[in-house]
């Protein structure tokens, strides 16, 4: 049977800071560090800062980093609780308060959200950083696995001594494989970087980044945004959220089904509770709630997607655009296979399968729900389900019978998207390696499939993109997953579409992985956040940004200001970098803009398609029911 829900794991020579609780916001206690280490002045964080453009944001001292698992256990709200249902998002309050007196902090510049105030750190020119803010009440102890609840966010009489401290990241998410001392449950927060001029009648468009790791790794602070806000000239708002992740954000089963109070998908709603907030909130930074943006990589782009589906498809969705790099379209696991992982789970931490299991799984200690994330990696992987309320079928199908918004996209892939999922070179050599590294991602694959999907990829000759067997088996797996997608959606969604093949390389997973990966998945990253180094080789707790070689820096100056002039604008070239090529439209020509280092502006260039590769996503799209995407 599980233990004490107490929540809390010692890590070993960790001395915990003294805490002080305060009830200076409706989240519920804030935790005040009474002897932390002071935070460095901006002298010393532009001294030490090392990677990309102006590197990491903010320096957090590896004591902070190192955080303890769930602190908080809040007491039940004393109703049951049901999924979300969100209203009309250009219906919603501004969030701009009247108040008699300006609210001041000696920590930073403040933002009065009318019922909680956040000092900022503004330490780097020209922006303010607000960090850790929570979007909803936590979710820890009767709140497990529940759907986000929101906070209460009435206006009230506040003082200076209210401002809460913002100045820094919030905790990181539980992460799998989970590590003793790394990640918390009261993690459900955001990020905003904002122009330090900006004010509640600014209207700025704002920028949402939903980060990538599968749904069960990462965070956002290895997507400092603080490049993009400065080199919008004042024009941009950024936003980076958390959400749960693994088995706490993900975890499926008719045992959950059956309790009013919980449920599955609760990562993903984490995901459309901030964009709530942000229509609420945002306008206080100086932001716009109808001209939000939201992107995400990989499995954050994959969110992207199921955002644009969500409830059969919006019509006045939270968002007005959406970037999606190399999203991950994965395939929806069938009941059977949820509910073993369920069962899976359940026993390893000691409850029964019955109607007290959502109250047991509450009751469990943190280390309890560590181990058993960690017990099944290889097997169980939690990830979203269709649920017949916010994913309510599978995306392709969803997509292809247009129950989906039609929003402007600027979408893309990178050159070798598939390298590092496939094995490396000399494993695959045949057709039997091909079929074996592709079964790894669709294990429901028929034998009349996997032939027709040989027949759709032929072996490798002078009229094909690929020129080996290994090239072949990676196309394929990139163009199932990660490269058709953005493209087909941009192609039927009836508004204007930009596409992209992201050719240069990131050096970190050249360094990690060899040079035969190529513009790997994630590559784009490295150029799009400072020189982050956050691909499957990277440090969760303590991000790492890499300094830029000038060619490098000049691609990253280029797209960053490509992609932050399609958040302000809804083109890619109303503010591009000087000498960057004309970003040509899919509805002119079908082609891709390719990303690309050299020694000027002009190695990035336009490229078109290959003839056959439309035939290619076809026969993916005509198989997708059978692949469950």
């Amino acid at each position: 049977m599980p233990g004490s829900g107490s929540g809390t794991i010692t890590v070993a020579g960790y001395k915990a800071p003294k805490r002080t609780a305060t009830a200076t916001a409706s989240h519920g206690p804030r935790l005040i560090d009474d002897d932390h280490p002071r935070l460095p002045t901006a002298l010393e964080i532009i001294q030490k800062r090392t990677g990309g453009i102006s590197g990491s944001p903010f320096l957090i001292s590896h004591s902070r980093l190192v955080m303890l698992f769930s602190a908080l256990q809040l007491a039940a709200a004393g109703s049951a609780l049901v999924a979300p249902t969100f209203v009309n998002a250009r219906s919603l309050d501004t969030g701009v308060f009247p108040r008699s007196h300006t609210l001041t902090s000696p920590l930073g510049p403040v933002v009065d959200l009318g019922y909680a105030a956040y000092a900022g750190n503004s330490s780097l020119p020209g922006l303010t950083f607000y960090g850790g803010i929570p979007y909803t009440q936590p979710p820890v102890g009767n709140l497990r696995f529940a759907p986000p609840k929101k906070l209460v966010e009435s206006h009230k009489s506040l003082s200076n001594s209210d401002v809460i401290d913002a100045r820094n990241w919030g905790a990181i998410c539980i992460q799998q494989p989970a590590v003793v001392g790394i990640g918390s449950e009261d993690c459900v927060t955001l990020n905003v970087w904002k122009p330090a001029g900006a004010n509640p009648h600014s209207k700025l468009p704002v920028y949402v980044y939903i980060h990538g790791g599968g749904h069960y790794y990462n965070s956002a602070q290895g997507f400092p945004a603080n490049d993009w806000v400065a080199r919008s000239n004042g024009g941009l708002i950024a936003v980076a959220i958390q959400y749960r992740l693994g088995m706490l954000g993900f975890l499926s089963g008719n045992g959950l089904r059956l309790d009013r109070s919980a449920g599955p998908n609760n990562g993903l709603l984490d995901q459309r509770a901030a964009l709530e907030w942000i229509q609420r909130n945002i306008a206080a930074f100086g932001g716009d709630p109808s001209k939000v943006t939201i992107g995400g990589e990989s499995s954050g782009g994959g969110s992207v997607a199921l955002h644009m589906t969500a409830y059969g498809g919006e019509r006045n969705p939270p968002f007005r655009a959406v970037v999606m790099e190399s999203p991950g379209n994965d395939p929806f696991y069938d009941d059977s296979h949820t509910e073993q992982c369920f069962l899976d789970a359940i026993a390893h931490i000691g409850c029964p399968n019955d109607n007290n299991v959502v109250a047991c799984l509450r009751k469990a200690t943190v280390g309890a729900i560590v181990s058993a994330v960690n017990n099944k990696l290889g097997t169980c992987k939690y990830e979203p389900i269709i649920d017949w309320n916010y994913v309510v079928g599978i995306t392709s199908e969803l997509l292809e019978t247009g129950r989906f918004s039609k929003v402007p996209i600027l979408g893309g892939h990178n050159a070798q998207d598939g390298s590092i999922f496939v094995g490396k070179p000399a494993q695959v050599t045949t057709d039997a390696d091909m079929v074996k590294a592709v079964l790894k991602r669709y294990p429901t694959l028929s034998q009349l499939t996997t032939e027709a999907m040989l027949k759709t990829y032929p072996p490798a000759s002078a009229s094909t993109p690929w020129k080996t067997q290994w090239e072949r088996t990676m196309w394929a797996y990139m163009e199932s997953e990660l490269s058709c997608w953005p493209w087909y959606i941009g192609n039927i969604s009836g508004k204007p579409a930009y596409n992209y093949r992201w050719d240069a390389v990131d050096p970190n997973i050249i360094a990690a992985r060899g040079a035969y990966v190529g513009a790997a998945h994630t590559a784009e990253l490295f150029y799009l956040y400072d020189g982050t180094n956050s691909g499957p080789s990277a440090s969760v707790a303590q991000p790492v940004f890499t300094a830029f070689k000038p060619a490098e820096a000049d691609l990253a100056k280029q797209a960053v200001a490509w992609w932050s002039s399609f958040a302000m604008t809804l083109d890619p070239n109303t503010h591009a970098a000087p000498g960057a090529p004309r970003w040509e439209p899919a509805s002119q020509n079908g082609g891709f803009m390719v990303p690309n280092t050299g020694a000027s502006a002009a190695s990035s260039a336009m490229s078109y398609i290959d003839a056959d590769y439309p035939r290619r996503c076809a026969w993916w799209r005509s198989v997708a029911e059978e692949l469950r995407l």
